[in-house]
């Protein structure tokens, strides 16, 4: 055999074993996301950092970098973390309205040429190029998606128009079903009507965030969008877990037996008292957080992707989102989890300096302290603002050295600061 030829052959033996070993090992009948599993998601904050080093199941990156038509600069490295897992990861794209340096995208697409009042064109021009821009770059890449996850989250810029939201949103998922892959909606309940409203594409949903391994099954119920929860996320040791559901934590049980009291606790100011289950149900009234009430013996009702339960205040009857109620006694099952990296006592400092990606953010780990030492790390380092995320997983901005009224509704939700390391989403202008 001439040399050339052997040395070819070598070099095609090398890559076709480098292929074999990097494949998922996996059978393809099998789930993405076995139910009770855990795995994780990384994205661009992670670049230059560590990985999660504990045992995963399943991996998921992120393609984009933060926002619609940004790029995640590390996806190739991370990529081929996650395939470490056996299985092939998935990955997600963020999403938003076409609002700011990106908006001109909007103007041309397979909705055609719009003029600057059709908005509704340029929804549907937005959210197919902004899924087909996370694709392209994701092959570019090497990344060939196992699902792709539309990312939806007040942090990124959205119309007060929730039907134009929903457009996007599902204009997008008119491109990704070309993918011929699982499509699923990552948010949270309280985030997705407040973006979407009642649009309801019926997809899998992952939802954002739980306060602990030990609440992940509980928040299984929470549907939204007219999906079944795949997936919940939460926090351990600075990098985001995420419980895959199992058949048996998607069942709803009821908060208690009929005629004992459960507590309100409301993702937002307060919890609407609905005269019949349904988000078009009359508000009887608005019950903040702490309220106690008495459940009352109606079976629970599903309508509008949530699960209803009828109680009492005493002097008003009506229908609230069962898992917003929480009875005294209850306690959610206990779950196999990685053990947490050791935290550090809170010191008001960050536990790295931020790394700012080109789209103007970073993600880092506040070790704990008062709103104030927050305020006072965040100016340091040089950044315009912080991005908070509660366990609702609604986000909250403070702005160093800015107004007094956008400060407070951040001490109300934080009154004890924050007592442990916490995950803070850093921006930072020019």
């Amino acid at each position: 055999m001439p040399k050339q030829i052997a040395a070819l052959v070598v070099v095609f033996a090398a890559l076709l074993i480098g292929t074999l070993i990097l494949a998922p090992r996996v059978s393809a009948d099998e789930p993405l996301f076995p139910g009770g599993s855990t795995g994780y998601d990384i994205s661009f904050p992670q670049c230059g950092g560590p990985f999660p080093s504990l045992t995963y199941t399943f991996g998921i990156v992120g393609a984009t970098g933060g926002k619609a038509f940004t790029h995640n600069s590390c996806l190739a490295t991370q990529y081929q973390w996650a395939t470490k897992s056996g299985r092939q990861p998935s990955l997600y794209v963020n999403l938003k309205s076409p609002i700011g340096t990106s908006a001109n995208e909007a103007l041309t697409g397979p909705a055609g040429n719009c003029t600057p009042q059709d908005m509704a064109c340029q929804a549907d021009n937005f959210g197919y190029k902004t899924a087909l821009d996370a694709v392209a770059y994701a092959r570019s890449q090497h990344a060939t998606a196992a699902s792709w996850w539309l990312d939806i989250e007040t942090m990124s810029s959205w119309s007060p128009d929730t039907t134009m939201n929903a457009r996007v949103i599902a204009s997008a998922i008119r491109f990704l079903q070309t993918e011929g892959k699982p499509i699923g909606i990552y948010s949270s309940p309280l985030q997705w009507i407040e973006i979407a409203g009642s649009y309801q594409p019926g997809l899998p949903v992952w939802v954002a965030m739980a306060p602990s391994a030990a609440a992940a099954p509980g928040y299984c119920t929470r549907e939204f969008a007219g999906g079944q929860v795949q997936l919940v996320q939460y926090i351990v040791g600075g990098f985001d877990v995420n419980y895959a559901c199992r058949a048996v934590d998607r069942i709803p049980q009821p908060v208690g037996a009929p005629g004992s009291i459960a507590t309100v606790m409301s993702e937002g100011d307060c919890l609407n008292l609905r005269a019949t289950p349904g988000l078009k149900g009359a508000i009887n009234a608005c019950l903040a957080t702490g309220t106690r009430v008495t459940l009352l013996a109606d079976a629970l009702v599903s309508a509008d992707g949530f699960h209803w339960q009828r109680v009492t205040t005493g002097s008003t009857i009506g229908w609230v989102v069962s898992i917003y109620l929480q009875a005294g006694a209850s306690t959610p099952p206990v779950q196999p989890t990685p053990t947490p990296t050791p935290i550090p006592t809170p010191s008001g400092t960050f536990a790295a300096p931020p790394r700012f990606g080109p789209s103007g953010q970073s993600l880092v780990v506040f070790i704990g302290g008062t709103v104030d030492q927050l305020e006072a790390a965040t100016s340091a380092v040089g950044a315009s603002g912080a991005w908070i995320q509660e366990s609702s997983g609604a986000y909250h901005l403070l702005i160093p050295g800015g107004p007094a009224f956008l400060k407070a509704p951040i001490v109300v939700r934080f009154p004890s600061g924050f007592g442990s390391a916490t995950a803070v989403m850093l921006t930072k202008q020019g």
